[in-house]
This record gives structure tokens, sequence and C-alpha cells, in this order.
């Protein structure tokens, strides 16, 4: 599906009336989910007495409540009281090879046994790791391994204002960089500002500069207003555009974005946490053919093993690393480039070339795809649809990322819409689906036909729910 088809089809939803499922079948749903979850609500209440809130991942949080899993294996996961999911959360992205993939976890049992979890100290392994990557991403000539794709982000900001001498840092309104300070504006929804930044200091935003998603003359304004201001250290995207693709990039963005970047002296950072080794084992910098000069890597290089981070790119950019005192962008990480972690990055990228991983990942993708676009085609009155950049995909119901907030009575508009896709993901969920925040789904290779048709009934299940207009 071309962009501006996209584009057209997500904002016709966000300007239409929602389709709710009806209090009394509502009403069922939920009780039938709390029967169904009984051991995860106990444990989700168990957890609130020591967790803030009963939740440590993000990725958890699902309504009425989150379950808590298992185990898994392949394309599934179970919960604690033994129900069976199709996953297309994926750990958030890493998984392409199968949870729990027995030649992978092999291998890190070997290193456990005979080398032990980490030291502190060099590992062979976190060389070969960095040169399978080298290999893999034309922008990148040296890695540094880190914890996450936050510490990835901060990392990369920090090494481009050292090595340009330059503050200002220009980010995509609507992107996810992580939850560092500086990052936590404008984030999900364009143009929110500092809406989620409680605990932080406004003065971290002085040097962040928000644009909008493919505003081409919003940006060269961008570079131009900053030019007398002592310029732009970089530009950091998700090269699909923000939250990878749910506000879905103009076609010529990346290319201006660069160009920009070469006029200005500023560096392009392509956030590749998601889209590195999923979107195209070169990457999004391949995908796109563009190259840029810093890149920050996140779980997917682990294929789900913590400590999974790392900023790489250019050889003279990342010389700042390890620069004389005073012009030093200095990283730490007394547990990054373990053997465990940077063992999983070598053996996972193998292996994921091995199989064509990404592959049959992208083509079992195509076909859901095309299996909900063409059930979803059978309700005239419902205008949901799916969108997909290879394994990555976005169903689109409420749109409520796609509320703008000159829309009227946005906010009410954005929490509303969010209620009625939790409430689908509710009775998904109950179906045997395991998806992101009910907007994305992620596949991998083991992904097959029973998945397809399981995904299929359950979404016919989902439209049953909702009245015909």
């Amino acid at each position: 599906m071309e962009y501006e088809e996209i584009i057209s089809r997500l904002r016709h939803i966000a300007t239409s009336p929602v389709h709710p499922i009806p209090d009394e079948k509502l009403e069922k749903v939920r009780q039938e989910y709390y029967e169904k979850h009984s051991k995860s609500l106990q444990l989700f209440n168990d957890a609130q007495d020591v967790i803030p809130g009963g939740v440590e991942h993000n990725l958890s949080s699902s309504h009425p409540f989150p379950l808590a899993m298992d185990r898994a294996k392949g394309y599934k996961l179970w919960d604690v009281d033994g129900n069976e999911f199709v996953d297309y959360l994926l750990c958030g992205g890493p998984i392409m090879l199968g949870h729990h993939f027995d030649e992978l976890d092999d291998r890190i049992v070997e290193v456990i046994n005979e080398k032990g979890p980490a030291t502190g100290l060099s590992c062979e392994y976190e060389i070969l790791a960095a040169k399978e990557i080298i290999k893999r991403l034309p922008g990148v000539e040296t890695v540094r391994f880190l914890q996450s794709g936050t510490e990835g982000c901060m990392a990369a900001i920090r090494i481009a204002r050292a090595f340009t001498g330059k503050d200002t840092v220009i980010k995509v309104g609507g992107s996810y960089h992580g939850w560092s300070d500086q990052m936590v504006y404008s984030i999900h929804i364009p143009g929110t500002g500092a809406l989620q930044s409680a605990g932080i200091s406004k003065d971290c935003f002085n040097h962040i500069v928000d644009v909008a998603p493919n505003d081409f003359e919003g940006l060269e304004k961008a570079f131009k207003e900053n030019q007398d201001n002592g310029g732009v250290a970089a530009m950091i995207v998700e090269p699909i555009g923000g939250e990878c693709g749910t506000h879905p990039v103009h076609p010529e963005w990346n290319k201006t974005i660069r160009g920009l970047c070469d006029t200005y002296g500023a560096l392009l950072i392509f956030d590749e946490v998601v889209t590195a080794f999923r979107l195209h084992m070169g990457g999004a910098q391949t995908y796109f053919n563009i190259k840029p000069d810093l890149t920050v890597l996140g779980k997917i290089i682990t294929h789900g093993y913590p400590s999974c981070g790392a900023v790489a790119g250019r050889k003279d950019v990342m010389s700042v690393c390890h620069a004389d005192l005073g012009k030093r962008a200095y990283l730490g990480g007394t547990l990054a480039a373990n053997p465990i972690s940077t063992a999983a990055c070598y053996h996972a990228l193998k292996l994921m070339e091995k199989y064509d991983a990404l592959k049959k990942a992208a083509d079992y993708a195509d076909k859901l795809t095309k299996g909900l676009n063409d059930l979803f085609s059978t309700r005239d009155d419902l205008p949901f649809f799916v969108y997909n950049y290879g394994p990555i995909l976005h169903y689109a119901t409420t749109s409520f990322f796609a509320v703008k907030l000159t829309d009227p009575d946005f906010l009410n508009q954005i929490l509303l819409r969010r209620k009625v896709a939790e409430d689908y993901q509710m009775a998904a969920t109950l179906q045997g689906l395991s998806t992101l925040a009910g907007t994305r789904m992620y596949t991998c290779m083991q992904h097959d036909q029973e998945a397809l048709d399981k995904t299929i009934q359950a979404w016919e299940y989902v439209l049953s729910l909702i009245p015909k207009s």
C-alpha cells in the first residue's frame, strides 16, 4: 500500500465516528477475560504491592490487566493459566527465528557453562559480534555495545554533539527514541511536546527541536533558523516513520533529511532499534539506500537476550568515544558487551541468514496483511485496514495516533479511540492473539498457516461483536 493511500485512510478513520463494542457484549467479553485469566489477575494484584502500577514493562500494559506468561516456543506463548497465544508482540520485535530457538539457546548455554555470564572485561565475542553488524549495515564502521536502545539514543546524541561541537538536535514528532530526559518530547502523538515529561526539567528541551512528520517546509526552516544559533548537531529519525511506521514516512523524507544534514554540517542518526535485521538484513539504511552517520541498535541484536543495545557509525565520528580527556563523549555500562549478549548477537545474525528468517517472516506478513484486509473489506461500514513494512504490520481500527491537535476535541478523541482499540484488543486476546498496543504486529519465520487461520478467526470474532451500521 502506497504512502498517500495509507495517510488518507488513517485520517479518514481518525475523523470518522468510532465503532465501539456495545456495552452488553463488552461486559460478557470482560467477564470471560477475567475468568480465563484468573491466575494472571492474582499475580497482577500481588504485583501492585511491590511494583508501581503492578507492571515492569511498557509492553506488558494491557486492558483490563496484563497477562503473566509462563513460556514461549516458536510463534506461541502460554500464560500461567495455560492459555495459548499466537504471538505477534515477539518481545517488541527482536524475535525473528522464533522463541526459544534451540540452535541459538544451545550456543548461549555453552557460553554460560564454559565462560560464565560476565567478567566486566573484554571478550572475543564482542569483536565477533561487532564484525557481523559491520558486515551488514553500510553506515557502520565501528560499534560500541550498550545495554538498551534508550542508551543507544542517549549515546548517539552525545557523540554527535561532541563530534560537531553543536548542541541542537532535531527530532520528528510522534517518534519514540527511548525514555531518556531529552527524548521524552512529542512522543507517540506529534505536537504533544512536554505532555509526558513529568519529572524532567524543561531545560532538557532547550536544544531539542521538534518537527512534524513529513513537514518538508518545517524541516528546512528548523535547519535554517538554528544555523545562526550554534547550528544543528544531528537529526534523529525512525527511518520508516515515528513509532516504527505508525506515522508513515514520505518516500522522499529520508533523502531530504540526508541532504539537509549534509548542507548544514549535521549528522544523521538512524534509530534502527526495530528496523535493523527486521526490515532488511542491511537495515533501513540498505532498504532506503541512505547511509546515516550514526545508527542506534537495540533489542533485536541479541534476539531477546538481555543487555541489548549499541551505537554504531562512521569511524571518525565514533572516535570521540575514546578521544582525549575534555573531548571524549563519556559512555559506560559494566554489563555492556558481556559474553552472553555478544554471543547471542553473533549467533543470531548468522542463524537469521542461514534460515532466511527475514524473507520467511516478510512473506507471512504479506499473507497476513492481505488476509486481514480481505476480511475487513467484507464490512463496508468499517474503515479498518492493515499495512506493512515487511514483517512490521500496523492495523488501523480507531487511529488514535492519527488524531491531530488541531482536530475538534482532540484530547477526548484520543482517549475515546484508545479505549475502543483496547476493547478490540481485549476481545482478540481472549481469542488467543498477542499484539502490541492494539495497533502493531511483528512476524517471525515460524508463523505458519495455522497461525494465519487462528488470526483471521480471532478477528472474525471481534468483527462479530461490532454492530453493522
